[in-house]
């Protein structure tokens, strides 16, 4: 009877696990709109007008390094928020937290977001870029 127990326990904890993590992975709807959140540079997305994504990038203020955005390329095309950051839930001292600009494209184009990571003190930032094409509203010519 106890291993019953434990080997049902162990089953629906690992159906919770799997069904979390499917959620984790899924977009965010709202609006009825799909939000594609990019974690990881250098990359490169195809948005209609309208659409929107979240690039969100670990930070660690403790470390004393700056990130800042540009654009460069059609900088119409699209649209970039100034970046927030949002700290750790942790508790832990030095804990990273996440710093999120949300880019939406505005006008058929290819622009660039440039997000440099600028050292302490000041010195040759490291640039990561993440390309923004911007499709024409129809497929149809």
């Amino acid at each position: 009877m106890t291993y019953l127990l434990r080997t049902i326990t162990a089953l629906l904890a690992a159906v919770g696990l799997a069904i979390g993590a499917l959620a984790a992975a899924a977009p965010a709807y709202a609006d009825d709109h799909v939000t594609l959140t990019v974690t990881e540079l250098p990359g490169q997305v195809r948005l209609m007008p309208g659409e929107k994504i979240e690039l969100t990038l670990q930070t660690n203020r403790t470390t004393g390094y700056q990130w800042s955005a540009s654009t460069t390329g059609k900088k119409k095309a699209i649209k970039v928020s100034k970046g927030e950051y949002t700290p750790s839930a942790s508790v832990l001292v030095g804990a990273p937290g996440t710093t999120t600009w949300m880019i939406t494209a505005r006008k058929p184009g290819k622009a660039k977001v440039n997000i440099a990571a600028t050292p302490p003190g000041g010195g040759d930032p490291d640039i990561s870029t993440l390309t923004v094409i911007v499709m024409k509203e129809s497929c149809e010519d």
